[in-house]
């Protein structure tokens, strides 16, 4: 691979563009598979990469508290499906068996005919 960029210019990119790799490529002038060169010969890279992508998370986050502060009903409905789900706010029911395993179904036959 040629090194016409810095690990440090790299880096810095994936910063600006929260870790979205085509929007990395184009702000530095090169192809996507560069940057996924870069990545591979530099594994710190992917830990950049990722760091960015987290801290974008959190700004959705935050996003997601002020619309839920604000009573928007799609953000209420959100929290309470995901985060909510272990106080059964839930779009389906999932049911196991004992310790999270398969139901045991006991059937018992019926002679139609008396003994």
């Amino acid at each position: 691979m040629e090194e016409t960029l810095t690990k440090e210019q790299i880096e810095g990119a994936l910063y600006a563009t929260k870790g979205l790799l085509s929007l990395t490529a184009e702000k530095l002038g090169v192809t996507r598979r560069t940057i996924y060169n870069y990545i591979e010969r530099y594994p710190e890279l992917a830990l950049v990469r990722d760091d960015a992508r987290e801290k974008m998370v959190d700004t959705a986050e935050l996003a997601l508290e002020s619309a839920v502060l604000e009573k928007q009903g799609w953000a209420v409905a959100l929290v309470l499906k995901t985060l909510g789900r272990h106080r059964g706010y839930v779009d389906r029911q999932e049911i196991a068996g004992a310790a999270g395993g398969p139901i045991e179904i006991i059937v018992n036959h019926v002679s139609a005919t008396p003994a």
